[in-house]
C-alpha cells in the first residue's frame, strides 16, 4: 500500500513538473511573439548608415549649429525591435532577449549582447567625446581625425558582427549555426586597427 501511495506521488510530482516546464516555455514563445507587436521598431543598417553620414558630412562643413547627433543603436531600455540584415532582433533592458525566427540559449544571448553592447558604447562614447572636441578652440586637429577614424571604424565592426550573424542563419538549421559559431568571433582592437588602417577605407561602412 505504502509502495502504491509513493509511485503515485512521484508520478504527480513528474506530471506537475512537466506541465510547469511545458507552460513555461509556452510563456516564453507567447511574450516573444507579442514583442513583434508591443515594440518600437528600428532600422538598425539605416541607423549606422545615418550616424556615419552625419560625421562624413560635418568634416566636409563644420560648424556649430551642425554638429554630429550621437546616439544608441542598441543600448534601449524600452522593448525595441532593432532590424539588421532582415533579422529582428529583440532588446529591452540594454539587452538582447530574443532573435525573431532562432531559438537561442540565454548564453548566446548574452554573447550577442556583450559584444553588440560594448561596440554601440563605444561609438556613443566616441561621438560624445569628438563633440566635445570640435567645440574646444584649442582642440588637436590631428587628434580629431584620429578619434574620427576610430568611431568610423567602430561603425564598420558593428555593421560586419550584425551581418555575420545573419550569414550563420542561412544554413539548413540556423539556430544551431548561431549557436556554435557565435562564440569564436573576435572583437578586434579598435585602438590598433585605427592606427593601421588609411582614412578613406573608415569612411566607407562595408555592405
Amino acid at each position: 500500500m505504502k509502495i502504491a501511495k509513493l509511485i503515485t506521488l512521484t508520478f504527480f510530482a513528474i506530471t506537475s513538473s512537466s506541465i510547469t516546464s511545458i507552460t513555461l516555455a509556452q510563456n516564453k514563445q507567447l511574450t516573444k511573439s507579442a514583442i513583434c507587436v508591443e515594440a518600437e521598431k528600428v532600422d538598425g543598417n539605416g541607423l549606422i548608415e545615418r550616424l556615419a553620414d552625419q560625421h562624413i558630412a560635418f568634416n566636409k562643413h563644420r560648424t556649430n549649429d551642425n554638429l554630429p547627433k550621437t546616439a544608441y543603436i542598441i543600448n534601449r531600455s524600452n522593448l525595441t525591435t532593432i532590424n539588421f540584415n532582415g533579422l529582428d532582433y529583440y532588446v529591452e533592458n540594454n539587452r538582447l532577449i530574443g532573435i525573431k525566427g532562432l531559438n537561442l540559449s540565454d548564453s548566446v544571448l548574452n554573447q550577442i549582447t556583450s559584444k553588440l553592447v560594448l561596440l554601440d558604447s563605444i561609438q556613443f562614447e566616441q561621438s560624445e567625446r569628438l563633440n566635445n572636441e570640435y567645440l574646444n578652440p584649442n582642440t588637436n586637429l590631428q587628434k580629431i581625425w584620429y578619434m574620427n577614424r576610430q568611431f568610423m571604424l567602430t561603425l564598420k565592426i558593428l555593421s560586419s558582427t550584425v551581418r555575420d550573424i545573419a550569414a550563420f542563419t542561412k544554413s539548413e538549421n540556423p539556430s544551431f549555426t548561431v549557436e556554435a559559431n557565435v562564440a569564436k568571433m573576435r572583437l578586434p582592437n579598435i585602438d590598433q586597427i585605427a592606427k593601421k588602417s588609411n582614412m578613406q577605407s573608415l569612411l566607407s561602412l562595408a555592405k
